[in-house]
């Protein structure tokens, strides 16, 4: 019989590469996903590519064409708004929580990661923020101590991200934007653990109603 030890992990690695091109825009919404070219493209067989996108439907990243196939999922607007709500109750219990804890390892790295924000914002570096903007975020759930904030919140981030990446160009404020960052991050140092909730949750609910308006005009 043949050894299934490495299939398993060879499903996983095609998800991650397609999930990685979804995210960044390389395979933009609504764009066809044909199985026996992204088979040749990343030089595996159909099965690998089939199993990553059951996965990746799954997640919401991918979505049948009818008769045609699959394709990447269409941002949907509404949706979006919707995950930056849930984002933002689990970023006040996560910043909460964080706060609760006092200084440590994990908030002085938030704080680290604020001002780095705040030095790219000064340098106009679009797709670096974007990356910086989900490392906090995950520092911020990190620093809960609660790992099921993380857990909860890992199927958002695909989507957060790419909706961040089709809007990158509308984005003007990105320095006031990370000087929310740093408020909620002296929140959570200082231990004010009320109002490192209300910063977190309030940032969030800004974020996607601004995120919720632009992809309204460009899919509405």
């Amino acid at each position: 019989m043949k050894s299934l030890a490495d299939r398993p992990d060879l499903t996983m690695k095609t998800r991650a590469v397609i999930r990685s091109a979804i995210m960044s825009g390389e395979l933009q919404p609504g764009m066809p996903l044909a199985q026996h070219e992204l088979a040749q493209q990343l030089g595996v067989s159909r099965q690998p590519i089939s199993h990553a996108l059951k996965l990746l439907r799954q997640e919401g990243l991918v979505v049948d064409r009818g008769r045609k196939g699959q394709m990447v999922a269409p941002i949907d607007a509404d949706k979006l708004l919707a995950l930056y709500q849930v984002r933002g109750a689990l970023d006040r219990l996560a910043a909460q929580l964080a706060a609760s804890r006092g200084p440590d390892k994990a908030s002085r790295q938030l704080g680290l990661v604020a001002e780095e924000g705040l030095s790219l914002a000064s340098a106009g570096n679009p797709e670096a923020l974007v990356a910086a903007d989900e490392k906090f975020h995950r520092l911020l759930h990190d620093a809960s101590g609660n790992p099921e904030i993380g857990v909860s919140t890992e199927l958002l981030w695909p989507h957060l991200v790419r909706s961040m990446r089709v809007v990158l160009d509308t984005i003007s404020d990105w320095d006031q934007i990370w000087r929310e960052h740093q408020a909620i991050a002296d929140a959570v140092i200082t231990g004010n653990a009320i109002h490192a909730g209300d910063l977190a949750a309030k940032h969030a609910e800004d974020a996607g109603f601004k995120t919720h308006q632009q992809l309204c005009k460009l899919y509405k």
